[in-house]
């Protein structure tokens, strides 16, 4: 029974619902106007929808007067229009249901796949693009001898290590604004390599792409490198005037002014002459300088291995002429003057006076702590304090501040040996 009741409402229902589509379809088809009534076409992809729903077929007069007739249902009607391409078959009824229908769910599918395929394909590219550009961009450096340019940002000096940790042996330092290549890139650590050094310095303290750039322009000095065993370095621009002093082969003098035939240089601090056919020169900055290069050697007192260590802490600052300032600037003989005074030795104040302190030494007997004397024309005109190993610490020029370099840059007048 429940089963027959169930069967004549289902019966019931459909019936109504029919009827309603149907007198809908009528409603809508006979209050439009006739211009509102002409055919238009559709095709769906999903093919041929059926449907028990009764729509108007129209018949065009002469006068493009509009009859309707009530013919079959929703399949007939369609069958008529897709598949004849009968104009004269009015879908508008149909148009209005099928608008109201969604999409096969394939469709909305793909096209939603499709949408989302596009927007992350963009989407990746463009973050691809910017990773490769960041990654695999190179700012060409300012400074030919660079490929891959890196600065020190340091104040005095970047310790060069064996291996990329803070507990690395330290092979060598990098002074202030200190220019090398890079070699590697690793988590927080670059692997570089400056004059006679190479190994790894923190990340932190070096500038790289265009901050390298910026901070080389900023610190770039043209030099003169000598390609001779020995160049002369004269008082003006002339083979007829007096030689100030001599310099070794591969020493980089800063160049002041690059004129016909001769350099204008200035050696510690003193200006002179050289000729340009025994020099290169180029534009550079500070180099890395091996442990080696800043070590005093065996068998050296401790108090001379006190007094290299605290004269290592100024590297780096400036030189003032006429200063005595370790930190604020100074220049060679205030330098060596403050030195031994913080250690109890009273230096007099100029270079010529210092050579007369202590007890003088041959060179072939110089040893750390020991003070070495070089001349400017005939007489003294620098000092500097040997460390041993072919070094010396002192304060050089404007340009490079307190620093350590060759000892026999130029040939050494003499020595003293201040320390007891």
């Amino acid at each position: 029974m429940k089963k027959n009741l169930k069967t004549m409402r289902t019966v019931i229902f459909g019936t109504t619902g029919v009827a309603l589509a149907l007198l809908f379809g009528i409603m809508l088809n006979n209050g439009e106007d006739a211009v509102a009534n002409q055919v238009t076409k559709k095709t769906y992809a999903g093919g041929i929808p059926c449907a028990g729903i009764a729509l108007m077929s129209n018949t065009h007069s002469s006068d493009d007067n509009i009859s309707t007739d009530t013919t079959g249902g929703m399949a007939s009607i369609l069958k008529l229009y897709y598949e004849n391409n009968n104009e004269d078959a009015s879908v508008k009824p149909v148009d209005k249901v099928l608008s109201l229908m969604p999409q096969a769910d394939e469709e909305v599918q793909d096209s939603s796949d499709n949408t989302s395929q596009e927007d992350n394909s963009t989407g990746n590219t463009e973050d691809s693009s910017d990773a490769d550009a960041s990654t695999d961009e190179i700012i060409e450096s300012v400074i030919s001898s660079y490929k891959v340019l890196g600065v020190a940002n340091v104040t005095n000096y970047l310790n060069v290590r064996e291996e990329a940790s803070l507990d690395g042996k330290i092979l060598g330092k990098l002074p202030m604004n200190a220019g090398c290549e890079i070699l590697e890139t690793l988590d927080g650590w670059y692997k570089v390599s400056s004059g006679n050094v190479e190994g790894y310095v923190s990340a932190e303290f070096l500038l790289t792409g265009k901050e390298a750039n910026e901070r080389a322009k900023e610190a770039l000095a043209t030099v003169a490198k000598v390609n001779a065993d020995m160049l002369m370095v004269r008082e003006e621009p002339n083979t007829e005037c007096s030689i100030l002093t001599r310099v070794a082969q591969d020493e980089e003098i800063e160049v002041v002014e690059v004129l016909s035939g001769w350099v204008k240089v200035n050696i510690d601090n003193k200006t002179g002459y050289v000729c340009a056919d025994y020099v290169d020169v180029y534009d550079t900055l500070p180099k890395g300088v091996t442990l080696k290069e800043l070590s005093y050697g065996d068998g050296v007192s401790s108090t001379a291995i006190e007094l290299i260590e605290y004269a290592k802490q100024f590297l780096g600052n400036p030189y003032v002429y006429g200063g005595t300032s370790l930190t604020n600037g100074t220049d060679c003989s205030g330098f060596t003057m403050r030195i031994y005074q913080h250690f109890g030795y009273s230096l007099s104040r100029t270079s010529r006076q210092q050579a007369h302190n202590g007890r003088r030494v041959s060179l072939s007997e110089i040893q750390p702590g020991d003070l070495l004397f070089y001349n400017h024309g005939s007489q003294i005109g620098h000092v500097a304090i040997y460390i041993g190993n072919g070094q010396i610490i002192h304060a050089s020029t404007e340009r490079t501040g307190i620093i350590i370099g060759n000892a026999y840059y130029t040939t050494p007048a003499c020595a003293t040996r201040i320390l007891n």
